[in-house]
């Protein structure tokens, strides 16, 4: 029965492993390793069972070990990315390096009595066994899997008391798996053999990790909204070596650029079309030191956008990643305001001030027709300008940030500019009430780059280029986040222009504590507590003092609205 039992728990085991990658193909790493821990600890528990004698159990002992050494470790690295928690690598390299100290002690049963002082071949109700006498190494052993057990723990409580974004379920498995855990090891002390017992405990850990993986699969955003880009994904991308070799192109630009399917995969680049050269060149002023990141092309009737991306693949070669970007419907519309904007300029070039003053009115009412098109944001523009105009205020007192009155004064009059690229957004998308599907938010994340190009051509003749800049800034990059996760270019940090960085609070700060057709209205305490959580990854750290400074002002500037609506 033993033998029985043993075989069906390693089956199960193997059949788990499969089951998982059925579950989660992408999902590897420790969970991955996890699944074949407990498979390669059950075989080890089926082929002792098996022994004929004891150097034969000596070898399926050490099995047994490959595995329960290294699965408290996976386990460790599972929670850690369950519970979205980061620790330092040195702190991971020191636990991996103890974890292969005890695994080289468990290696020398049978040479010496660091890990078994004593050890006895047994065969007992039909099946082999070993009794041994434990020495220094399965005691460190014993710490070693006691401190995971710990540490696995207090991941777990953390996650649970901390941790709002990793799913609750998710933690009560984990939960599970180490209260499992923990009483096995009474339960094997208790009928006196591991064989009997870990084997199970093994398998119940696979099965809770697979309940586990199936929900961080359902709320693994990144993942989804991945899947979902690569089946409405419209920008076609094409990879070419530092050296010119052709390292392939993706479906899109197959069908916009037919011409690359004349390429072959490793070799030379052709120059057989306007796309081909132009990268070819580009390579050659890479070559040459110039640092180019972008360039436009005109093929066929159309124009489109080239973006570049380096990786460096070894000391002598560099991947070149050009993103290319279909841009003909911005461009006819930008040359249609562009002459919008010329017959207008030429009508009122007698008069400078009236053409100011036109387009001033001109951007905030467009402003304005953007926020009476969007069902989402209500008086969004309003408030967001005085929310600005309140962190201004304190900004100004900051002489060490270097920047001149004109520079805030020009900040608080773009800041009504910020959506204004919603014009050209469809209505369908704009008026939406709820959530938009991954396509309608990819065309809405637009709005930004189309913000800038109205702001430019609207302004560029009769404001300073230093308003232009600052307004155009404002409504192309209000959208990015300082860890660079942010759209349209996934700027970084310091990368991002100071005003948009000021806007993002500004804009978040408002959608936060404001009523919209798919949410309530946010607490101001709880939105406190996301901008202030958001210093460094979504908003710039060194506006965290400004922020709460101002704090006070904001919330009763939002009181006196709701008084005056009620």
């Amino acid at each position: 029965m033993v033998i029985l039992y043993l075989t069906v728990l390693s089956v199960v085991a193997a059949f788990n492993i499969l089951l998982h990658h059925r579950v989660n193909p992408k999902q590897n790493g420790p969970y991955t390793l996890l699944f074949f821990s407990v498979f390669v600890s059950c075989l080890g528990h089926l082929l002792l069972a098996l022994s004929p004698n004891l150097d034969q159990a000596i070898v399926c002992i050490k099995m047994i070990y490959v595995g329960s050494i290294f699965l408290p470790l996976f386990t460790f690295d599972a929670c850690l990315s369950i519970c979205k928690i980061r620790i330092s690598p040195w702190c991971h390299h020191i636990l991996s390096l103890a974890v292969f100290i005890v695994f080289g002690f468990s290696q020398t049963i049978g040479m010496n009595d660091i890990y078994y002082t004593t050890i006895e071949f047994v065969r007992e109700n039909g099946y082999s066994n070993y009794v041994a006498t434990y020495g220094i190494g399965h005691d460190i052993f014993n710490f070693l899997m006691t401190g995971f057990v710990i540490i696995n723990v207090g991941l777990i409580v953390y996650a649970f008391a901390k941790k709002k974004n990793v799913s609750f379920k998710s933690l009560i498995a984990l939960s599970s798996m180490e209260a499992v855990s923990i009483l096995s090891f009474f339960i094997s002390r208790f009928v006196e053999s591991d064989t009997l017992v870990m084997p199970a405990v093994y398998v119940f850990d696979q099965c809770a990790l697979l309940y586990i993986c199936f929900r961080v699969k359902r709320y693994d955003v990144e993942q989804i909204v991945s899947q979902a880009l690569e089946t409405q994904n419209t920008d076609a991308y094409v990879l070419i070596s530092s050296n010119n070799s052709f390292l392939g192109c993706n479906t899109v630009a197959y069908e916009n650029f037919p011409l690359l399917k004349n390429c072959r995969i490793d070799h030379t680049t052709p120059s057989n079309s306007e796309l081909n050269r132009l990268l070819l060149d580009w390579n050659k002023e890479l070559r040459q030191g110039k640092s180019i990141v972008e360039k436009k092309l005109e093929c066929d009737g159309k124009f489109y956008k080239i973006k570049l991306n380096q990786f460096t693949l070894s000391c002598f070669e560099k991947i070149n990643l050009f993103k290319i970007e279909d841009e003909t419907a911005m461009h006819n519309y930008i040359n249609m305001l562009g002459t919008n904007n010329v017959r207008l300029e030429m009508m009122l070039k007698e008069n400078d001030s009236q053409i100011r003053s036109i387009q001033e009115q001109m951007v905030i009412g467009m402003a304005h027709m953007v926020e009476n098109r969007d069902s989402n944001t209500g008086s969004h523009i309003k408030r967001t300008s005085q929310v600005v105009s309140i962190l201004v205020e304190y900004l100004r007192k900051d002489k060490e940030l270097g920047n001149s009155d004109f520079f805030y004064d020009s900040l608080v009059s773009a800041a009504p500019m910020h959506d204004i690229g919603k014009i050209a957004i469809d209505d369908r998308i704009l008026r939406k009430p709820g959530r938009f599907t991954p396509q309608e938010y990819e065309e809405m994340k637009s709005h930004p780059e189309k913000g800038a190009m109205i702001v430019e051509n609207l302004l560029t003749s009769v404001e300073s280029p230093e308003f232009v800049k600052i307004a155009r800034n404002v409504a192309r990059y209000h959208h990015e986040r300082y860890d660079g996760f942010g759209y349209p270019q996934r700027l970084k940090g310091t990368e991002i222009p100071f005003e948009a960085r000021v806007m993002a609070i500004a804009d978040v700060y408002d959608a936060l504590v404001s009523k919209r057709c798919y949410k309530a209205e946010m607490s101001f305490e709880d939105a406190y507590s996301i901008i202030i959580d958001g210093m460094g990854t979504q908003f710039d750290p060194s506006l965290k003092d400004c922020f709460v400074a101002c704090r006070k002002k904001l919330e009763e500037y939002y009181s006196n609205l709701k008084e005056n609506e009620a």
